[in-house]
């Protein structure tokens, strides 16, 4: 047997205005602070549980928007944001204390498929074997191979990197994005790929937030360079 609960473990009142004010702004997903809801998302494939404040399910990508721009305000600079897909993570790397920003509910689509030049548009609630099911038929799939491929999200590969089962053959998730729509945590929806140098420059020139990351990571890119020349003069 195991202790009976007294009581029922309520969200901080920050994370019901934060629903409340979200719901207000448009909002087209769910939004829920029952327990019942944030316990079933308190847990992964880890040895973790961590109860969240708040669980939310966006529809689209306007909402997740909705979710960063109401986040970045100064009355909840106190939250927290975490992003889920299939919870497959083995380090729990899909939990967290505040908002749980559920992917896969609804932002689940494969949008396109081009067989002709290989490629793919998904939404990154995308479970793998759903998205080698659909390609079967052109005689592709999406590497690599997943012991979780059943449940795991495009998303969440993309965000952990994934490799498993015949990467060294085909490589990891990286070596098969060709490109990203992200939204930065200001709400600015970012579309990052290859880019040449002139590009580059014209990026970093811009003044918003995605301006500001190219030139952190041309910084970097310039603290590698050199450190790689100390390191191995010529």
């Amino acid at each position: 047997m195991i202790p009976r609960l007294h009581t029922t473990p309520t969200s901080d009142t920050l994370y019901l205005d934060f629903a409340a004010e979200l719901a207000v702004r448009g909002f087209a997903g769910e939004i829920s602070h029952a327990y019942a809801d944030r316990t079933v998302l308190s847990t992964d494939n880890s040895i973790y549980q961590v109860l969240p404040q708040l669980v939310v399910f966006p529809r689209d990508n306007d909402d997740v928007i909705r979710i960063a721009r109401l986040a970045g305000e100064p009355r909840f600079q106190g939250l927290s944001l975490n992003a889920r897909g299939g919870g497959t993570g083995t380090n729990g790397q899909s939990l967290g204390h505040g908002v749980i920003v559920d992917i896969s509910r609804h932002m689940n689509r494969i949008l396109e498929i081009n067989a002709a030049e290989r490629w793919v548009r998904v939404q990154g609630g995308v479970v793998k074997d759903q998205l080698n099911a659909a390609l079967k038929a052109h005689g592709l799939f999406f590497a690599p191979e997943l012991s979780t491929s059943n449940r795991a999200t495009l998303g969440g590969m993309i965000n952990t990197d994934a490799s498993g089962q015949g990467s060294c053959l085909y490589g990891k998730t990286r070596d098969h994005v060709l490109a990203l729509d992200t939204v930065l945590l200001d709400g600015t929806l970012w579309h990052s790929a290859p880019l040449d140098e002139a590009e580059f420059a014209a990026i970093s020139r811009r003044d918003d937030r995605v301006g500001a990351v190219h030139r952190l990571l041309d910084d970097i890119r310039r603290d590698d360079a050199a450190l790689i020349a100390e390191k191995f003069p010529k």
